[in-house]
């Protein structure tokens, strides 16, 4: 008697998914009751032979052609293995008819399930019915994504057909158990590492611009020049009378001025012109515009009449209209003298002026635009600062948080950090850390060299414990908040994505900045792919969008290649790249031109300002997917050489691999003919190969080949250099694997029981592994009522061949990282089973759940379903 209460017990706490024991009986048995001539009155429109037969022999082959051979292999992959698979094992397969695996689902009356079914039948039926439109009604329902269209109301020829499939079963045995099993709570150590790109400024700026002049020369078409004027009598110096004008046009537009002389002050002087000689010269001014008349000799008081070879007008802005003359326009002077008692002289001076204009003949024009510029004595530099903020994020629940800050500066400039608000005093930062935001901020001040800031081979590397593992997206890179006090801004950015790239925009919130350019890097230089040299000052947002930028990008490589690895983008404020300053090609303002601008310099970070690159990803994820980084040190046995070894599980879902690399080349040396190779996986094979990289301060891979990547295998990474002047830095690199395990076994194989010894679930110790020593831990798994007891047991002791939940958690410990060994070998020796001490999982357990289907007492018949085809044409 207490047996069969415990089994009527059991049949209550294992029918939560009584529904879907339905299916696996009506899987065995499926009837097709019989094709009928119209939808039994459900609709009324005309049938036509043509279209009937038409929707006839459609369902006659969803009736009795399996589903493998109406869709593609990739299209049934997907279908089962997809983020949310259409195809359930438990219930189906892709042998069966589509009819068979909508009356299939459609017992286990489920939403769900019904969207499994309707997502099989439209793919079907887009792909099959080609020229039709159609409607499939199941059971009297339909929806929008079964129905084309409502143009049938008024198509003229409709065929419908319809097909009964019954659920009915007679005299099933009963078959046993099937289990899941899932986390639902979960501990694991993470690590990450913050990569930290190359931001830099001039050392110096200019603290005493002088400013200079320098002219852009255009050649002046002049339509029309006309000068006359006319001194007060007794008052050479100021004019009573007259007029210039000077018409004309240039390649940057046209000069036009019309000005009244009156009241204009007049100077005479002879001064020296450069393959001229001396001559007399007329400068004319109001205070803001001259006009200057070079004359055909030096002023003499035996002259009274000359002629003007040169016509200069300089307006307001310092720009000048300069006009040589053959003839047409003339100068008359009139000379007096006045005595000097002691000593004896008589001084004489112009009394008055005027000038005159007939016919000109103009030789030649040129219209001279004054573009400012600045000089800078070596005396007047001050020594730059640049400040930079960098922020990220660690769960708030963690725990035991360690980490390392290492970092290399461009001349050995002197730096300091605080972290969180406190000053950094060791690379050692565990006690400055906390679970949330965090904030490092660095100051480079007095620079040995003409360039400050962070140089390849600056990262920090964390390690953590927390229940909440997040990773952050690749594609949304998070600027940095930078600070230049007197000098433009060069910012690095070395990109990646696990995916194929689709486009980039990027958005820049900037202050005191009057110039942006983006540039992309092809290993040895730059090429500009961006540029905005009007920028307000002020506070202003640059945006660029990605037909912009990918359009200009796409120019220098494809969007494959930047698919394949890393690639580099380099935003300057009020710097640029010029390749013939082979030193030090990016240019400063403030300190190598626009001595002027040695304002102080803002970028805003993110959310102000970032890089968002989207991308199809490789890999996708659900709730149950568990990230995981695991940070290496590297090793050489060359200066051109470094290396390491990591190990992928199993059941891994690998990401990404990343090394942010410290370099070191002898510029002048270095042959840019030469290569880097990269090697990965089990053998350590190439699988990349690329020209010689200057910038080269991160490198980062998806799975790109078979070869790499490897599960269940010891993967050695390798990079080599074959220039013996450009090598690595091995203790100033570091790298990170990324990859995903999943916290879910779906439904497994049917057993005849449950549990071992009927238990309604298990208190299991197992062992797990976050820091390279197994620990053993316990957790609960299965569905007690609280009048029963979990029966104690270890993972030595289960027997996944026999009992439904030890397969459940054998195959969910797989999925956790531990090594997979078949059952046959498991049942000769236990050590191998998934979860113990010689084969721990990667995740501590803090919350599973165990469920399962009893393949007993299910109901003997299932309802039968009714399934309408209709196909017209369109119009």
């Amino acid at each position: 008697m207490a047996e069969k209460v415990r089994l009527m017990r059991r049949g209550f706490i294992f029918t939560l998914d009584a529904l879907l024991a339905v299916t696996l009986v009506t899987i065995v048995v499926v009837g097709i009751i019989g094709v009928t001539s119209n939808a039994s009155g459900i609709y009324t429109t005309q049938i036509r032979g043509e279209n009937k037969q038409v929707a006839e022999n459609l369902l006659e082959a969803f009736r009795t052609v399996p589903l493998s051979n109406l869709v593609s292999p990739t299209q049934i992959e997907t279908w089962i293995n997809g983020t949310d698979p259409v195809l359930d094992l438990t219930y189906v397969n892709p042998q069966m008819p589509p009819l068979q695996i909508v009356a299939t689902y459609w017992a286990l009356n489920s939403t769900d399930y019904k969207q499994k079914a309707e997502t099989i039948m439209k793919y079907l039926l887009d792909n099959l019915a080609g020229g039709y439109k159609y409607q499939l009604i199941i059971n009297n329902y339909t929806s929008p994504y079964l129905t084309f269209d409502n143009s049938y109301e008024n198509a003229s020829d409709v065929g419908s057909a319809t097909v009964m499939v019954s659920g009915y079963v007679s005299n099933e045995t009963p078959r046993g158990y099937v289990a899941k099993a899932y986390l639902t709570k979960l501990v694991t150590s993470q690590e990450k590492l913050v990569g930290i790109q190359r931001v830099l400024a001039g050392g110096y700026y200019c603290s005493k611009p002088v400013q200079s002049e320098d002219y852009i020369d255009y050649p002046l078409t002049v339509s029309s020049l006309y000068i006359e004027y006319q001194t007060v009598p007794g008052d050479s110096s100021t004019v009573q009378s007259g007029r210039f004008q000077l018409s004309g046009s240039y390649s940057g537009g046209s000069v036009d001025v019309d000005k009244d002389l009156n009241g204009w002050s007049v100077y005479y002087d002879n001064i020296y012109v450069d393959g001229y000689g001396y001559a007399g010269r007329i400068v004319i001014n109001d205070g803001v515009n001259t006009i200057r008349l070079y004359l055909n000799s030096e002023f003499s008081r035996s002259t009274t009449s000359y002629e003007v070879w040169a016509i200069v007008y300089e307006d307001a802005s310092g720009n000048q209209a300069v006009v040589y003359i053959d003839s047409g326009v003339y100068i008359e002077a009139s000379w007096d003298y006045y005595w000097v008692i002691f000593p004896i002289i008589r001084k004489w001076y112009i009394s008055s002026s005027r000038a005159y204009t007939t016919v000109p003949d103009i030789d030649d024009a040129v219209y001279s635009v004054l573009i400012p510029s600045y000089t800078c004595s070596m005396w007047d530099y001050n020594d730059n600062s640049l400040d930079v903020s960098i922020g990220f994020k660690l769960p708030l629940d963690a725990s035991d948080i360690s980490g390392l800050l290492n970092y290399a500066t461009r001349f050995g400039e002197p730096v300091s950090f605080t972290l969180n608000g406190n000053p950094v005093w060791s690379t050692n930062i565990s006690n400055q850390l906390i679970g949330g935001d965090n904030l490092l901020e660095a100051e480079f001040t007095n620079p040995y060299g003409d360039e400050m800031g962070f140089g390849s081979g600056s990262w920090i590397s964390l390690k953590y414990t927390t229940s909440s593992p997040q990773v952050d997206d690749p594609g949304l890179v998070k600027l940095y908040n930078i600070t230049s006090k007197g000098t433009g801004i060069y910012y690095l950015n070395s990109l990646f994505v696990p995916g194929n790239v689709t486009g980039i925009n990027i958005k820049l919130t900037v202050e005191g900045v009057h110039e942006v350019r983006v540039y992309y890097s092809n290993g040895t230089g730059l090429n500009l792919i961006y540029e905005n040299t009007s920028v307000s000052p002020g506070l202003s947002t640059v945006t660029i969008d990605n037909a912009t930028l990918v359009g200009n990008l796409t120019k220098y490589v494809t969007l494959q290649e930047l698919s394949k690895r890393n690639f580099n983008l380099i935003i300057m404020l009020d710097a640029y790249y010029d390749a013939s300053y082979s030193h030090r090609p990016v240019r400063y303002a403030g300190q190598d031109y626009n001595y002027n601008w040695n304002n102080e310099r803002v970028l805003y970070g993110y959310p102000d300002s970032y890089i968002n690159i989207t991308y199809i990803p490789k890999v996708t994820t659900t709730r149950f997917t568990i990230p995981i980084e695991e940070t290496h040190e590297l090793s050489s046995d060359s200066d051109t050489e470094m290396h390491f070894d990591y190990y992928l599980p199993d059941k891994a879902q690998p990401w990404y691999v990343d090394v942010w690399t410290a370099i070191l080349f002898q510029g002048d040396y270095v042959d840019t003919d030469n290569s880097i190779h990269v090697y990965e996986g089990p053998t350590t094979r190439e699988f990349l190969s690329f020209p010689i990289d200057l910038y080269l301060i991160r490198l980062a891979y998806t799975k790109i080949a078979d070869y790499i990547m490897v599960n269940g295998s010891t993967n050695t990474f390798k990079i080599l250099s074959d220039d013996d002047y450009y090598t690595f830095r091995v203790d100033d690199s570091r790298a990170i694997v990324h990859y995903f395990l999943k916290g879910y076994a779906p439904y497994g194989n049917i057993f005849t029981y449950y549990a071992q010894d009927n238990a309604c679930g298990y208190n299991l110790t197992y062992y797990y592994n976050l820091t390279g020593t197994p620990q053993s831990g316990t957790v609960v798994i299965g569905n007690c009522p609280p009048s029963e007891s979990p029966k104690p047991i270890t993972t030595y002791g289960l027997k996944p061949w026999k009992y439904a939940l030890d397969d459940a958690i054998y195959r969910l410990f797989v999925q956790l990282g531990a090594k997979e060994h078949p059952v046959d070998q498991i049942k000769l020796d236990n050590t191998l089973m998934p979860g113990t001490e010689e084969n721990p999982i990667r995740i501590e357990l803090k919350g599973l759940a165990g469920k399962a289907i009893g393949i007993k007492n299910v109901p003997a018949t299932g309802e039968a379903i009714q399934v309408t085809l209709r196909i017209w044409r369109g119009d």
